[in-house]
């Protein structure tokens, strides 16, 4: 009884300290944001207890975009790293439709394939990241590296919270004071901590994983297609031609009786003109 007593026990026991582990491990993880302590000299702009942001832009020409985008994710993947985005498109630069048969036309399309990628890779690994990119790649459009020292930025951010945890030890509400004045500036004195942590938090990420951005295209690539031509699909039967060509003939001769019986009074005006020019030459003769 004791034995299955101890066994029940066991399971929960190790649920609750897995629990109260990763609760403090949260903790020690906010609590950094707020440390201004470091373990080496941060004089040195080499030394490794300074917030240095590594990043890398790159934009190049491969033999096939496909290819090389599943090759640079499976790296980054095998690294420990995350792909934060991943979009391949085909940019059209030209279309052309030329006639194939009585009643088909050849599309021909010419296209690029492009590929765009944002990758957060372990800072130790951005090198290696780097350098299996310019390995695939034919020809690089450009390459930009940078290393962003948010050192002093990070500590202004902690010192600030310090500051704040003990003036707010040491204030003390006056007796005019109302409790809601009191509350409001406590409520916004504790927001502006909670994002200057947070913004060290994202500082910390950045030092830990660097943002590697890719551009990849290749050459053009030729589509061709043989499509139904338009025109001959949508024309209508020999019979039914024949019928709308007497009837347009129709329309065409009503229009054009129309077009005389509206301009009657010029040819009326014309005709008199003219009866009076062969009367005055007479006259004449």
């Amino acid at each position: 009884m004791r034995h299955s007593f101890f066994y029940l026990l066991t399971p929960l026991a190790l649920l609750c300290a897995c629990s109260q582990s990763t609760h403090k491990s949260m903790e020690d993880y906010v609590k950094t944001a707020d440390s201004t302590t470091f373990s080496n000299d941060i004089s040195s702009l080499t030394s490794a207890s300074r917030k240095r942001i590594k990043s890398a832009d790159v934009r190049c020409r491969v033999t096939n975009v496909f290819a090389a985008t599943s090759r640079l994710e499976q790296i980054v993947n095998e690294m420990g790293g995350v792909v934060a985005e991943s979009s391949l498109k085909n940019e059209f630069v030209q279309q052309h439709e030329l006639l194939y048969t009585s009643d088909s036309v050849k599309r021909v399309q010419l296209y690029t394939p492009t590929a765009n990628l944002t990758l957060k890779v372990p800072v130790m690994y951005l090198d290696t990241v780097v350098r299996s990119l310019t390995a695939m790649a034919g020809f690089i459009d450009y390459r930009i590296i940078r290393d962003q020292d948010l050192t002093l930025k990070y500590l202004s951010n902690a010192l600030k919270n310090e500051n704040e945890k003990k003036a707010a030890e040491k204030i003390v509400p006056e007796k005019k004071g109302k409790p809601l004045d009191v509350a409001v500036y406590q409520h916004q004195q504790e927001d502006q901590v909670v994002d200057r942590k947070m913004v060290n938090l994202e500082i910390l990420d950045d030092v830990a994983y660097s943002t590697f951005t890719v551009q990849l295209f290749q050459p053009e690539v030729v589509d061709v297609q043989v499509v139904v031509n338009p025109a001959q699909a949508t024309r209508a039967g020999f019979g039914t031609e024949i019928i709308m060509a007497m009837r347009s003939g129709a329309e065409l001769l009503r229009n054009i009786l129309l077009f005389f019986i509206q301009i009657w009074p010029f040819v009326l005006a014309l005709a008199l003109g003219w009866l009076g020019y062969k009367k005055l030459l007479a006259r004449k003769g």
